[in-house]
């Protein structure tokens, strides 16, 4: 009999692992490539941040659109008062389906784009993989943990922070520091079907949070300019 799982994503030890990988790479680039980042290249790629996270959850999307979930079935959101943007199948994805999607961006434009930047001395895209790279911490603990479950579907809950894995396994040996088991019922199809209101989701907070970051990022560039 198979059981559902519904995991939460702890995103604080998330966190945490993410300034650590953010670390580690820039200590890569610099000690082994010799790479360093003016400021003016800084500047600039926080204003291109939020393009490549956006471009980040696109190939998410294209992930999953690639292994046969239906485009309809695809939404995508942003809140950053949690601090994340997100894609979302709605509908049961094979265990081909998620593990392809979750590693799409981190390739794409994490491992390859960081490639072409060194190799090509392209300052601005080394530092934009390294900070994908580092977003996609919680993607590659995913991937990692699902890998080794066998038998597999995964739903989305409708909730950012949350997921469904459902199998036989007794998920409760496979434990995580990343992700916590929250509840565990027997599987129900009927619970896993979802009604979409609208393929793109804004929470209000993260207009607030986009204002803020707009003015301080204005406010940097202008100390940055008289200093």
């Amino acid at each position: 009999m198979r059981k559902a799982y519904l995991f939460e994503m702890k995103l604080i030890p998330a966190n945490i692992l993410a300034i650590l990988i953010f670390i580690v790479m820039l200590v890569i680039t610099y000690t082994v490539f010799g790479v360093y980042f003016t400021v003016l290249e800084l500047d600039i790629s926080m204003v291109l941040i939020v393009f490549w996270f956006i471009l980040h959850e696109l190939f998410h999307g294209l992930g999953f659109f690639l292994t046969g979930v239906k485009r309809k079935n695809i939404k995508y959101g942003i809140s950053l008062e949690k601090g994340i943007l997100y894609t979302m199948a709605l509908q049961e994805v094979s265990k081909k389906s998620i593990l392809v999607s979750l590693q799409m961006p981190f390739m794409a434009i994490g491992v390859i784009t960081y490639i072409i930047g060194i190799c090509f001395n392209l300052n601005i895209l080394t530092f934009l993989s390294i900070v994908n790279i580092t977003g996609a911490a919680l993607d590659i603990v995913m991937f990692l943990y699902m890998a080794r479950i066998k038998d597999l579907v995964y739903s989305e809950t409708g909730k950012s922070n949350e997921f469904v894995l459902i199998t036989k396994e007794d998920l409760k040996k496979k434990k995580n520091l990343f992700l916590e088991i929250k509840e565990v019922k027997e599987y129900n199809k009927k619970d896993y079907k979802f009604e979409i209101d609208k393929r793109i989701n804004v929470s209000k907070r993260s207009f607030i949070a986009a204002i803020v970051f707009i003015l301080v990022f204005i406010l940097l560039a202008i100390v940055t300019y008289y200093s």
